[in-house]
Formats: structure tokens, sequence, C-alpha cells
């Protein structure tokens, strides 16, 4: 299991530089909130980003309606 650095974090999320902002990309593009790393960037591997997206499941639970 390969660690992705920071430097290859910039290029695979097109540029972006702040760990936060990384943390969003990675929820929008691969569907999973990734753990963060000490300095703030996220933690991923390679198997993370090459693995196909997954998919949100929706609540079945309508909260617009009282019991």
């Amino acid at each position: 299991m390969s660690i992705v650095t920071n430097e290859e974090l910039v290029d695979v999320t097109g540029g972006l530089r702040q760990g936060a902002a990384q943390a969003r990309w990675v929820k929008r593009q691969l569907g999973f909130d990734p753990p963060m790393k000490a300095d703030g960037h996220p933690l991923l591997t390679w198997e993370q980003i090459n693995a196909p997206k997954r998919e949100q499941r929706k609540s079945s639970i309508n909260w617009t309606k009282a019991a």
C-alpha cells in the first residue's frame, strides 16, 4: 500500500494545496471522507484514488414529517 505524498496530492487534486480543500475534493470526487494526517492533509493510498467511486446511500427516513 503506497501512501500519496503531499506533493502528489497537489497534482491529483488539480493544484489544491490546503488540506481542507483537498479533503473536500476527495469527498466530491471519490465519494468518502478521508482520514486526516497530523499536518492537516488527507491520508490516502493510491489504491483509494484508483478505486471506483463509492455510491452514497440516501437515508430512507423522512425528517421533514413529525412522528
